[in-house]
């Protein structure tokens, strides 16, 4: 182990974030904001910024620097992020050329909570001397690129302030001590070197691991199976590795939601480009989904209120799961297996062109050369099994893909070059986390998966010894009560499962879930009932909170942007009162 064999003199914070996504960046900025605030008054107390002069600007665009932090006074003054990736990035696999984000930046890491904060994204656009020119673009939206490099700028501005954050660290365990810490194991991916940190407060943001459908997953990792999370690195390669034979490519996309599509066109796009195939044959771009159609999101303004906070306090008040789940099914079009509106008139009027084209061959037996492929939409298809195979006429390997029609229950097969899948992305890392440290029992944990439970439901009643081990969980819905299955491609970045400790494997992994309480303000809480026993378990106890993965109790907005700076500050606001 590092520094420190010896656990007992392991480093001591007072918060440390497991993950460096968005969602832990906006909870480093309102830290932050608190840290400038700390000087004089309440240092819980809102945060007054006093802009700098203009000449000021290439340096920071608010008086950041003016407030010296008092070590003494500041709130969680030591305070560490660990983020297996080497660097900060967000969905660089799906930054793709002119892809426009899907909600307003004034949704950015801060304005909601404090539109003062240094860390948002008209603060981004100050200092970069671009918001006269966004302003001139007319548009609310940024590009998807745009908004990759204000997160960066964000993350980059916290660290400079103070916030420490070990990039190419793999938490592999946590483990509850005597002394009320959470001791957090991790591993430097370049050397191996281990290290050991504790902490009374822990925030776990683990983000999504990409998602592929049960038969791909079987056949798994291979470089023709490439889910959306890596394209832009995957289909490079793919592409370079593609012999020039004259044959025709076959390439199959999964998914009928913004991802898939996006993925579609871009697809198209390269294939045009390609030399073209011998005897006057046409790649083959087939999009599988289980749908009739692609269906549009549904943005309009009382929809979209479903995002706000006030939305949220709604669904985490809802006085049971089969309430919460009837509120998701029916605000599932805003996000789940949909496609903004600009983009799919951009693919029917691709597929419109394909259409004049064959009608204008067919009528004049004239072949335009930039007509080289054709998309075809499966839908109501699911996939029943997949192989990889060797190629007819290459030694590359194909994915031979079983078809079965949900409508008409015809079975059929075909081999793709490659497959692509926007089909979303897993959300219960931290669960494998959690179920796998001793910090199982005071939470409750009794099996491998966790079904989380808001504060405000009545604790379920004991198990018979012999039965399961909650009899009274509610089965409605179609949706996993602890899956976000986002396929927007503005959720959080995708991160790798969380490996478990060296903690033995709970019994009962196949049984029903354990039920978890929450709180509001996104705190895992101890079986234990009443607000004494809460605020006991706030004072001596280790205090865990989730970000991004508390859709079942918490709202739709949870795996998204919408309320990231909101959701910080409701976290940090609780850990200035400990």
């Amino acid at each position: 182990m590092s520094q420190d064999t010896a656990t007992d003199t392991a480093p001591l914070y007072d918060v440390i974030g497991l993950g460096f996504g968005p969602a832990n960046v906006a909870i480093a900025g309102a830290i932050v904001d608190k840290w400038a605030t700390s000087e004089g008054g309440s240092v819980c107390a809102p945060v007054n910024w006093k802009p700098l002069s203009l000449a000021d600007q290439n340096t920071t665009v608010f008086n950041l620097l003016g407030h010296s932090r008092d070590q003494n006074d500041a709130p969680l003054q030591q305070v560490l992020f660990i983020e297996k990736q080497p660097e900060f990035r967000w969905h660089p696999g799906m930054l793709l050329p002119n892809s426009q984000m899907q909600i307003s930046f004034l949704k950015d890491l801060a304005t909601l909570r404090s539109p003062q904060s240094p860390i948002t994204f008209l603060a981004y656009l100050h200092s970069q001397g671009r918001l006269l020119n966004f302003i001139n673009r007319g548009s609310f939206t940024p590009t998807r690129k745009e908004y990759s490099d204000y997160l960066s700028w964000a993350a980059d501005f916290v660290q400079k302030r103070g916030v420490q954050v070990r990039f190419a660290e793999e938490v592999v365990g946590v483990t509850r001590r005597d002394d009320g810490t959470v001791e957090v194991l991790s591993r430097n991916l370049e050397t191996g070197k281990e290290f050991s940190r504790r902490s009374r407060n822990i925030i776990l943001s683990p983000g999504g691991s990409p998602k592929l459908p049960p038969a791909l997953a079987v056949v798994a990792p291979h470089p023709r199976i490439i889910h959306s999370a890596n394209y832009l690195f995957a289909v490079e390669d793919f592409f370079a590795s593609v012999p020039q034979t004259g044959e025709p490519l076959r390439i199959a996309v999964i998914g009928a939601g913004q991802s898939s599509t996006e993925v579609l066109l871009d697809l198209h796009n390269r294939l045009n480009s390609l030399p073209p195939p011998a005897d006057g044959r046409k790649h083959e771009l087939d999009m599988i989904f289980r749908k009739g159609s692609l269906k549009p999101s549904d943005d309009t303004p009382f929809s979209n209120e479903i995002f706000d906070p006030a939305s949220t306090d709604m669904w985490f008040g809802l006085p049971s799961k089969r309430d919460r789940q009837a509120v998701l099914r029916e605000y599932n079009p805003t996000n789940y297996s949909v496609v903004n509106m600009r983009t799919i008139d951009s693919l029917y009027e691709v597929m419109y062109h394909q259409k004049l084209l064959d009608d204008i061959k067919s009528r004049t037996g004239r072949e335009e050369a930039s007509n080289r492929t054709r998309i075809t939409l499966r839908p109501y298809t699911s996939i029943f099994a997949a192989e990889v195979v060797p190629g007819a006429h290459t030694n590359a390997d194909t994915v031979r893909l079983t078809l079965h029609g949900i409508l008409d229950r015809a079975v059929s097969q075909k081999s793709y070059d490659a497959v692509f899948c926007g089909t979303g992305y897993d959300r219960d890392a931290w669960m494998r986390l959690l179920a796998s440290s001793n910090l199982a029992d005071h939470f409750g944990v009794k099996s491998a998966a966790i079904e989380l439970v808001p504060d405000s439901e009545p604790a379920p009643p004991a198990p018979a010894p012999a039965g399961p081990l909650f009899a009274d969980v509610d089965d409605a819905g179609a949706l996993s009560p602890v899956s976000s299955r986002s396929t927007d491609g503005c959720s959080t970045p995708p991160t790798p499962a969380t490996p478990q400790s060296q903690h033995a494997k709970l019994p009962g992994a196949d049984t029903q879930p354990s039920k978890v309480r929450i709180s509001r303000n996104y705190r895992l809480l101890s079986p234990r009932a009443g607000k004494d026993a809460e605020a006991a378990d706030g004072r001596g106890e280790p205090r865990v909170y989730l970000q991004g993965c508390t859709q079942s109790t918490h709202g739709l907005s949870e795996s998204l942007l919408s309320i990231l700076g909101v959701r910080a500050g409701l976290v940090v606001d609780e850990l200035c009162t400990a």
